[in-house]
């Protein structure tokens, strides 16, 4: 039995300078949210110059996941000092982001380094549960829409994949706005 949308979770930590995100279950449009959330959080209070997401308990990306992290990658690039790097992620990840032309934008290895292996094993100790706030459904649906929008930048291919995903998008975020 597979793990279901509900066991999809994240947790993360302040370990030194570093943030540690941890994946569980499926990278999903469910929990996109809440880690970019977290992430440009900690770039801005300055709590954090290093990102490390874990991918060992991820087992599998839709396209909102993948786009968001391609969105942070971009965003992060633009503040010196700091890194963001997904670390043990699978040979199907890995696929996946090939797939959709993330891998050219995004820093990330199938394992990890023994400084980083610390780091994500010291996470258990400061834990904090990110948790999806479901009733803000515009910031989900905006989410989305951006994440779909990087996605259509990186690979020109992708804008054709996602072209209708595209336009309801931005119906629901026009619609949720007037709301």
């Amino acid at each position: 039995m597979g793990l279901g949308n509900n066991q999809d979770h994240l947790t993360a930590a302040y370990i030194d300078q570093t943030a540690v995100i941890r994946v569980e279950g499926r990278g999903s449009f469910k929990i996109s949210p809440p880690m970019r959330q977290f992430i440009h959080q900690a770039i801005k209070s300055g709590s954090a110059n290093r990102i490390l997401i874990d991918m060992s308990d991820c087992c599998g990306m839709d396209s909102t996941f993948m786009g968001v992290l391609a969105g942070l990658a971009y965003h992060i690039k633009d503040k010196p000092g700091t890194t963001f790097k997904l670390i043990n992620l699978s040979e199907k990840n890995q696929k996946l982001l090939i797939t959709l032309g993330v891998d050219r934008v995004l820093d990330y290895s199938l394992s990890c380094t023994g400084e980083e292996q610390e780091l994500v094993a010291g996470q258990e100790e400061e834990v904090q549960v990110l948790e999806p706030d479901s009733s803000d459904k515009l910031d989900a649906a905006k989410t989305t829409l951006e994440a779909h929008e990087t996605l259509a930048n990186i690979k020109p291919d992708n804008f054709d994949k996602f072209k209708s995903v595209l336009e309801l998008l931005q119906n629901d975020v026009r619609t949720l706005d007037q709301q």
